[in-house]
This record gives C-alpha cells, sequence and structure tokens, in this order.
C-alpha cells in the first residue's frame, strides 16, 4: 500500500519561530478584522497626570475646621455609649453654618447641613433648639451678629438607604442636590457638611465586620463628596473597648481621612466624666491632641404638665492635651487582691459569658459566674499544709469573701444576679 502523499511546501511560508513570535505580539488589523457587527474596544479613560512645579508650592490644605476636618472627604465621630457623639455632631453643624469655632478650632468655611438621621431623629429638633438657645444665641451676641436664629441652613431625613447597595448613592444624590439648591436659594450658601448618624444604622451591614462591605460604604460616602462638594462625616459607635477604636472592620477607620473620638469614664451607674474628644486620625495633620469639654444641660422649655424639657450642649475647654507619653498609671489593685484578681481573670478568659447588667440599652460585659470564679480562686490559695482539710477550707472561703467584699467596696469589680447566680466581672483592669 502507497504511502499518503505529503503536500509541497511554499519555503516563503516557512517562518521563523522569533519571527512568527514578533507577528503574533504585533497583529496587522488589516489581516485580522473585526468580525461584522462586533464593537471595537473602547480606548481606555485616562486619569489626569499631574506634574511636580504646575501647581502652587505654597498652597494651603483646604479645611472646614483649621487642622481638624477637610474641607471634603469622609470622616468619622466614633465614641464610647454616654459620651455626646451626636451632640458633638451637632456642635460641629452649628460652627459651619455660623462660622463660630469648634473645638477651639477656627471654621474656614461656612455653609449649610444635611443631617441624615436614621436612628434617633425624633431628638434633632429638641437639641437644635437647645443649641439656639445655650450656646448660638449668646456667641452671636457676644460677637455683634444678629441674635435671630429662627431659621438655620440645616435639612435632615430620617431615613437612609442600606450604603452598601450601588443605588444608594443615587438616592442621596438626589437629596443632596434638592438641599442645595435650597441652601442657595434660601440663605445664599453651600450645602458644606453632610453627616450621618449612625453608619451602624444607615449601612445596613449583613456583616458589620466585612472588610468588602465597610469599603463600599466607606466608598459611597467619598463619593457623596465628591459629587455635592461637601464633607460627610459618619458617626459611629466604639468597640467593645475604646483602645480598639471604631467598631466593626478596621476599614472604617482606615479609609477615613478624620477620625474624631469623643471619650469618658463611665460608672457602674452610667454616669460619665473626663469627657473629652481626641484626634484619633488625621491625614496631613497632628494627631493624639485631646480637647475637653462638659456636657451642659439646658432647659428650652415645659411639658404640658409643667415639667422642664431639657437638652445638653457641648462646652470646650480651653486647655488641650498634647500626645507626650502619660506617666505611668497606678495600680488600683493592692497586692493581698492580686490572687483573686488573676483567679477572676483565668476564669472570665476561659469560661466567661456576654452579659448586659444594666439592660439592653447598657454596656456589654464579659463576666463569670461566681462559683467559677471561687473554684478558681480556692485552687490557687496557699493554706497550711498542717491544717486540717476543714480548716483549709475554712481559710480558703473566708479569704474570697473577704476579697469579693474589698474588690467589690474599691469599685474594682462589678457585681450583678443573672438568671439566679453571681457574676463578677473587672472594671478597673491596670496593668
Amino acid at each position: 500500500m502507497d504511502a499518503p502523499k505529503q503536500p509541497d511546501l511554499d519555503a516563503s511560508a516557512i517562518v521563523h519561530p522569533f519571527r512568527r513570535a514578533q507577528q503574533d505580539a504585533e497583529p496587522d488589523d488589516g489581516r485580522f478584522p473585526p468580525f461584522e457587527g462586533q464593537p471595537t474596544a473602547s480606548a481606555p479613560k485616562i486619569p489626569e497626570i499631574l506634574w511636580h512645579g504646575d501647581a502652587d508650592p505654597h498652597a494651603d490644605r483646604p479645611w472646614l475646621v483649621r487642622d481638624l476636618v477637610p474641607e471634603t472627604g469622609k470622616g468619622l465621630i466614633s465614641g464610647q455609649w454616654g459620651a455626646g457623639k451626636t451632640f458633638g455632631a451637632l456642635d460641629l453643624s452649628a460652627s459651619v453654618m455660623t462660622l463660630t469655632k469648634f473645638a477651639n478650632r477656627r471654621t474656614e468655611r461656612q455653609g449649610g447641613v444635611l443631617f441624615i438621621a436614621p436612628e434617633g431623629a425624633f431628638e434633632i429638633p429638641i437639641r437644635l433648639r437647645g443649641l439656639i438657645e445655650g450656646k448660638l444665641t449668646q456667641a452671636r451676641a457676644m460677637t455683634g451678629q444678629p441674635t435671630s436664629l429662627d431659621r438655620l441652613p440645616f435639612a435632615w431625613i430620617e431615613e437612609c438607604p442600606r450604603l452598601v447597595e450601588r443605588s444608594a448613592l443615587a438616592t442621596l444624590l438626589t437629596v443632596g442636590n434638592e438641599v442645595r439648591d435650597r441652601l442657595r436659594q434660601e440663605f445664599d450658601l453651600p450645602l458644606v457638611l453632610i453627616i450621618i448618624d449612625t453608619i451602624a444604622a444607615g449601612a445596613g451591614f449583613n456583616d458589620e465586620n466585612s472588610a468588602a462591605e465597610t469599603q463600599k460604604v466607606m466608598d459611597a460616602m467619598q463619593a457623596l463628596s465628591r459629587e455635592t462638594g461637601a464633607f460627610v462625616m459618619g458617626v459611629d459607635h466604639f468597640g467593645k473597648t475604646s483602645e480598639t477604636g471604631t467598631r466593626g472592620s478596621s476599614a472604617k477607620e482606615g479609609a477615613a481621612d478624620t477620625v474624631l473620638a469623643f471619650l469618658a469614664n463611665r460608672d457602674e451607674a452610667g454616669n460619665v466624666s473626663n469627657t473629652r474628644m481626641a484626634v484619633r486620625k488625621l491625614r496631613g495633620g497632628r494627631i493624639g491632641m485631646e480637647t475637653p469639654y462638659t456636657l451642659d444641660v439646658v432647659q428650652i422649655g415645659e411639658s404640658s404638665n409643667r415639667e422642664p424639657v431639657t437638652t445638653c450642649v457641648v462646652n470646650w475647654q480651653d486647655r488641650e492635651h498634647g500626645n507626650a507619653p502619660a506617666p505611668p498609671a497606678r495600680n488600683p489593685w493592692p497586692k493581698k487582691l492580686q490572687l483573686f484578681r488573676t483567679a477572676l481573670e483565668a476564669t472570665v478568659a476561659s469560661r466567661g459569658k456576654r452579659i448586659r447588667p444594666f439592660g439592653s440599652e447598657g454596656a456589654e460585659q464579659v463576666a463569670a459566674e461566681a462559683a467559677m470564679v471561687r473554684a478558681e480562686f480556692v485552687a490557687r490559695y496557699p493554706a497550711a499544709a498542717s491544717d486540717t482539710d476543714a480548716k483549709r477550707s475554712d481559710a480558703k472561703r473566708k479569704a474570697f469573701d473577704r476579697a469579693v467584699l474589698v474588690a467589690t467596696e474599691s469599685g474594682l469589680i462589678g457585681c450583678c444576679e443573672m438568671s439566679g447566680f453571681d457574676h463578677y466581672w473587672i472594671i478597673a483592669n491596670v496593668p
């Protein structure tokens, strides 16, 4: 059987592999036209290229509040429960509306405010009255400005579209444009500040710890600022401890241009003291500065039952603290309680559970059942080996009871009954 005939080869069609690679890398559009009806790829949008020397080298950063809040961008007012975050946000609003100082810093841009309040919106009219009667009227009188504040360039909405959804930006831009137009017509002022109180209520998170969801929210805030020309400030809660900062994903603070932390010391009854605002983050600025303030009660009228109607205003103190390291804190735990403290910490770490001893609105604590703490303490307490078992047991019991009494009276531990069992947790946890 004859072998199949091989086709004749044209020497001109033989291409060196290196040359063919060049042809593949640089296709000839004439030889490879697009299919009929298939669109050609559009040219990508090239970002603007900036060159050093073209811009004014002496130009200053534009600020809404000098060295605190940029003119545009996104930021956070974060803090502990009871520290007055919303009062602080409204005080910032008052400063930009009236061009007065905020936290002892100069306000550099005057304008109107859009307040997005998916949480606690019913309090806004009362708190605005408190600002006018308790602070703004007096401030204007001292500077010789007209004291009439019948209308402020302030608008609010009580719902927030879920910021994790793409459609949220379009909705907020529609609202923002309407507010901007009204501000220009009625007050001849631009929209300079948008506040979202709170981010947790407005974001619509499926998982608040998700970095991807958090980044969507921060991107929406940035886009809202870019399109409106206003700074967008979100109000948010701290995590379980103030050291961890804003609760949820760290992408919140990572993406923010400024983070203002409202801090306070709070006792078991919920009373707050040592209130101060710290500059936790500021792009292009100094951080760590603390400005103390007080939350002063203001009466704005009476109810139908002739009872006083009150609210609070923020009053900033003159003194300011730098970010120099603080002196070492004194350990409030005496030596005689160190063993009890160790037993309590070990029990909380291994068998603790989260409880809310002050109700659903109160702070959450990680506590351990008293019986478990007692067992850990007894196992660690050194009783005399020469004593009988009964004497050793009695000595350990008395030592534990004394430790609980002293720690409770000294305010070092909290104690409450939950589900029929006493629970302990540490209040003053100083190393």
